[in-house]
């Protein structure tokens, strides 16, 4: 074996073409090769902008010794978790259900059959913080699967019993007439009383969650709740007040220090939420924020000739060359020289500093605007004195779908139709690039360079296939569902036919390929059934969603064992399927 990423075309999988780890792509020539050399398959699955993979990395595969394990007593192979979102959402399933947080790096151990018995996410070089040492795992796992298979075995039915229970559905036991106090009581209990937002931890958007709160803004638990978080996300660390748009998450309850990666998904969703509670607040700071977060994807170097670009890195070089977490966005006393005197006065009343992340003290969308001179002042001296992060090198069809959506609701919430033409332009780029009659495939590498020398080299050339090396030739459901969702927004503002039928044969592609007994999967071969919502809307529930709203236009009756297994689910994990709840709530159950 040879390391073989250097044939890749993903940003991820080429920074690790160089690692003495002899790292294999996810295909079915490697698959092949475990079965031949009956050996376990170490695979680690990762992203561009995520840090800790580049921990990992750092720690563990670019040291020797590690890598001769590797080598010697698996095949490693690595993963882009934005090529096979599906084979990532079933892997988080199993060590998920092990007890473990999932999460990226992820690390999971894999028979030559595909199937999964021992998994983890960041393990250290050496034994630290409760977590064993790296080269230990390696060589336990590998003494395990060579002199007692037996318990590999166990583990595997274990496991395929408890999917097997875990997806049968049962009667409710919730009255009807109690289904929607039921739903609120287990809603309250994961609100934080003090900081807002969900739990008292970490803080993610669950943007999913909002959405289903906010049609239900009549509430006033709900309302208040709503506000506040709002006004958490608008003001304090999840926000760039600098540059525009929302980092992933905040790493303590307070929403005060940010998990600095940004995500076109995570930027989409969040400013289509910020724009229904203006709809619903005509609070203009979450208009202001949600427009800034959009005119930041437009305009920074997430923008491709081929669509937007699906993250920014975490990490940023330092002074001393080496990357660092949050690097380029932490703001320093020096960033400040900038400012005149006037400028100066209004920074302690305005805003502050923690951490050297900039918050605003303040929830007025006047006070905000007022800032963004100063704001931008320090945006232009950063950017002379420091690496932005990198891009990643994917447009992915789904995530793009989600901002071209997020567009839309922009211009229904302004009526400038600068925002409808950028919506309208994209949709047609992707449609032409990346669909085929109702067919959606995953994305494509923008790398700007080899297309345009391809281009050069097929000039004159009859042959208009030489995109088709850059497609990423993957098709999940999701793709599907967010295409299906942004042309049915589109048919609603516009009326016209095209997007109809559009969306009619998104919903005949997703019957004739994801749906087996009348339940949709996330792929076409069936194998991965996961219903939860996450970062983003489950695909399955949001299929409901949209196919129960709009059944009339688009002549469709949803499966009616799909609206059970929505029952069964949200009966059981309600604040884990809010877009299903959204979905029964039309149907009356």
């Amino acid at each position: 074996m040879k390391n073989k990423l250097k044939y890749e075309k993903s940003l991820y999988l080429i920074r690790h073409a160089e690692n003495p780890v002899y790292w294999q792509a996810w295909n079915e020539e490697t698959i092949n090769l475990a079965k031949k050399e009956n050996k376990p398959i170490f695979l680690s699955i990762g992203y561009s902008s995520c840090h800790w993979c580049r921990v990992m990395e750092k720690e563990s595969f670019e040291d020797n010794n590690t890598a001769d394990i590797l080598n010697e007593k698996f095949i490693p192979v690595k993963m882009d978790k934005d090529e096979f979102p599906d084979v990532d959402k079933e892997y988080q399933f199993y060590i998920q259900s092990t007890g473990e947080d999932g999460g990226w790096p992820l690390s999971v151990f894999l028979t030559p059959d595909k199937e999964p018995f021992f998994a983890g996410t960041y393990f250290p070089k050496e034994k630290s913080h409760g977590r064993p040492a790296f080269k230990d795992v390696l060589n336990n796992i590998s003494d395990i699967y060579t002199n007692k298979y037996n318990e590999v075995e166990k583990v595997i039915k274990t496991r395929n019993d408890f999917i097997s229970s875990f997806y049968k559905t049962t009667p409710s036991l919730i009255p009807e007439d109690k289904i929607a106090a039921y739903r609120k009581n287990e809603y309250m209990k994961i609100f934080d009383p003090l900081f807002f937002g969900f739990r008292e931890g970490p803080k993610f958007p669950y943007i999913s969650s909002m959405n289903y709160l906010v049609e239900n803004y009549h509430d006033d638990d709900y309302a208040l709740f709503l506000n506040n978080t709002a006004d958490k996300i608008c003001t304090m660390g999840l926000c760039d007040h600098i540059f525009g748009g929302f980092f992933r998450y905040t790493v303590d309850r307070m929403w005060q220090i940010p998990h600095f990666e940004k995500m076109l998904s995570d930027n989409s969703l969040v400013a289509s939420f910020l724009l229904t509670m203006y709809e619903n607040t005509r609070n203009r700071l979450y208009l202001y924020t949600a427009q800034k977060a959009v005119d930041f994807i437009l305009y920074n170097s997430m923008r491709s000739d081929y669509g937007f670009l699906d993250s920014l890195d975490a990490d940023s070089l330092n002074s001393n060359g080496d990357y660092e977490e949050g690097y380029y966005y932490k703001v320093t006393d020096r960033d400040f020289t900038v400012l005149n005197e006037k400028e100066l006065k209004n920074f302690p009343t305005e805003a502050g500093v923690n951490n050297g992340v900039l918050y605003l003290k303040h929830n007025e969308y006047i006070k905000a605007a007022a800032l963004d001179v100063s704001l931008k002042k320090i945006a232009e001296r950063i950017n002379s004195v420091k690496t932005a992060p990198q891009a990643d090198n994917k447009v992915i069809s789904g995530h793009n779908f989600l901002f071209c959506t997020t567009l839309l609701n922009l211009y229904s919430a302004t009526n400038e139709e600068y925002y409808f033409e950028q919506a309208l332009s994209l949709y047609h780029k992707l449609s032409h690039l990346l669909t085929y009659k109702g067919k959606v495939y995953r994305g494509l590498y923008a790398i700007e360079d080899e297309i345009n020398k391809s281009i050069k080299a097929n000039a004159g050339n009859d042959d208009n296939n030489f995109m088709d090396k850059f497609i990423i030739n993957h098709r999940v459901l999701s793709d599907h569902v967010y295409f299906l969702e942004t042309s049915l927004k589109f048919y609603e503002l516009t009326q016209e036919e095209n997007f109809l039928l559009t969306a009619k044969a998104v919903v005949a592609e997703i019957e004739n390929e994801f749906v087996k007994d009348g339940i949709p999967h996330l792929d076409i071969y069936h194998r991965v059934k996961d219903t939860f919502d996450d970062d983003k809307p489950n695909p399955i529930g949001l299929y409901l969603y949209l196919t129960v709203k709009h059944s009339y236009e688009l002549e469709f009756i949803a499966n009616e064992k799909l609206i059970e297994l929505a029952q069964d689910r949200t009966a059981r994990f309600p604040t884990g399927h809010a877009t299903m709840i959204r979905a029964l709530e039309i149907l009356g159950r």
